[in-house]
């Protein structure tokens, strides 16, 4: 009988990929982290003093060093299975027939949710902390708008900022009155791309997918926004004070026979990951989201 393989081994490169291109929010994941047991890690800061009058007697000022360790524990487990029969299934193409489900699966569900999840709870944290603006943006107020966010985190410097926005923001953006723009067709057939990319140095992304910019979501079965959630607007992030972090990402697929739940293909998926809003850099994080109908 052949044994069980484990697609997540045999096709990491290639699910690795499908996932990313699958996520807007790739860039924000944490690369290097200290494992401290199961479930939680943390990320080591530290925090210095400036300088002192120097005293022209000899000698120099002692500083401070202050190293933290703050913990971080894993709280978003999922997983799914698929079960398909055997008759459903070609033999000679079971690897096929898993990379497809694989495939459909991390484009359409999982790379999805992982934008709403950390969307979600950025979202959350900077409405939490008072540093988000609820507000509908239109053509005439969204330029000064979202300058006004920028300048709140441009401290931390316009290369290690990026803003996500949604269609609806970029559109409003892409018809601004408050700046001028020219547009000029040399060529017949040449494509037209009016889309606005960076701002004041900040790199613009577009959330296209409106169902994954929400300021939270039920989680239940997938995901959709939850009762009383807010459509966000925009989302300008300190890329230093996100700390996200995949820990485990598995696929398998057992044969019929190698399980007891039928006569057929079992295919299962699990990722455990969350993503954190530092403390110390709370507010490198600003949200703008629509204002709420009044009743």
């Amino acid at each position: 009988m052949a044994n069980a393989i484990n697609y997540a081994e045999k096709y990491s490169s290639e699910l690795d990929q499908v996932l990313t291109q699958s996520m807007l929010t790739t860039e924000l994941e944490t690369s290097n982290v200290n494992w401290m047991g199961a479930r939680t890690f943390h990320v080591p800061t530290v925090s210095l003093t400036g300088y002192k009058n120097h005293s022209r007697n000899g000698g120099f000022n002692r500083g401070d060093v202050t190293t933290t360790n703050e913990p971080y524990t894993l709280g978003f487990d999922r997983d799914v299975e698929f079960f398909v029969d055997q008759m459903d299934v070609d033999e000679s193409n079971q690897a096929a027939s898993a990379a497809n489900i694989t495939r459909t699966f991390l484009t359409e569900h999982a790379g999805p949710e992982v934008d709403a999840y950390r969307f979600s709870k950025i979202a959350t944290k900077a409405i939490e902390g008072k540093r988000a603006t609820a507000e509908n943006i239109t053509n005439d107020s969204v330029y000064t708008a979202l300058k006004r966010d920028i300048l709140k985190v441009r401290k931390y410097g316009p290369g290690n900022l990026v803003c996500y926005l949604s269609s609806v923001a970029m559109d409003a953006l892409e018809r601004s009155s408050e700046f001028n723009r020219q547009i000029q067709v040399q060529n017949q057939g040449t494509a037209i791309e009016t889309r606005v990319t960076s701002l004041d140095g900040v790199r613009l992304v577009e959330v296209w997918d409106a169902n994954r910019f929400y300021s939270s979501f039920d989680f239940t079965t997938g995901f959709k926004s939850a009762p009383g959630s807010f459509s966000l607007n925009w989302i300008i992030v300190y890329k230093g004070a996100i700390v996200a972090k995949a820990k485990l990402n598995t696929v398998y697929l057992f044969q019929p026979g190698q399980h007891t739940q039928g006569d057929g293909y079992l295919y299962q998926n699990r990722m455990y990951h969350d993503l954190f809003v530092m403390k110390n850099k709370a507010d490198g994080v600003i949200v703008s989201h629509v204002a709420p109908a009044k009743a």
